[in-house]
């Protein structure tokens, strides 16, 4: 498996956002299970936008009778280790805060999920489906949107389900996935997001 970073291992192929990063769980330098994650957030302005926090749904027992419960906003450097079983933070809880986000800063379930895709010439394609993420240049970035069944069902808790009887049958599940390095403006505020080539062009790419 390639590193991201020091005790950062991921699989080689592209990773999903729904299926592997969210609900996964978070503890604290102790190894206290602190909370789940509810979001990444990346940080726009490169070709591939890099992971820069994690939003953390902090849940954990405080007394007998209580919980602390709030959202909390850690940035990347303070994660220690990720794999498929969560992510390790390098501070304790007392140190984890609610934070906010930083300017340029956007959140992949909040402000990417869902979004409206549209051609170069505004002609509507199709929605964001679930968010691929991948290693390289020692961090993990956004490298692509899904806008496929599969990503629509990982989010509707039926993927998994899918994914072993499609093993079982010996059959492919394809990916509809549009790289990043397509698009040309994220608005958010329309909640678009506008690719640089047309929908004719995109249709040769992937199976739309």
């Amino acid at each position: 498996m390639p590193h991201c970073k020091k005790n950062i291992s991921l699989p080689e192929q592209a990773t999903s956002f729904t299926k592997d990063f969210l609900d996964l769980w978070v503890s604290d330098k102790e190894g206290i299970k602190i909370g789940r994650v509810s979001d990444l957030a990346i940080k726009m302005g490169e070709e591939f936008p890099t992971v820069s926090s994690v939003v953390v749904a902090v849940k954990l027992r405080i007394s007998l009778f209580g919980y602390a419960k709030f959202e909390a906003v850690v940035p990347w450097r303070q994660v220690k280790s990720l794999n498929e079983k969560g992510i390790a933070l390098r501070i304790a809880y007392s140190e984890v805060k609610t934070g906010k986000l930083e300017q340029g800063e956007l959140l992949l379930k909040t402000n990417v999920m869902d979004q409206q895709i549209v051609d170069n010439e505004g002609r509507k394609i199709l929605r964001v489906n679930d968010v691929k993420l991948k290693c390289f240049s020692e961090h993990l970035r956004l490298v692509g949107v899904e806008v496929g069944i599969k990503g629509l069902l990982y989010r509707l808790g039926a993927g998994r389900r899918l994914e072993r009887l499609a093993n079982q049958l010996n059959v492919k599940i394809i990916e509809n996935i549009i790289m990043w390095d397509l698009v040309e403006q994220f608005d958010n505020e329309m909640k678009r997001i506008k690719l640089s080539i047309s929908q004719e062009i995109l249709k040769d790419l992937i199976n739309l």
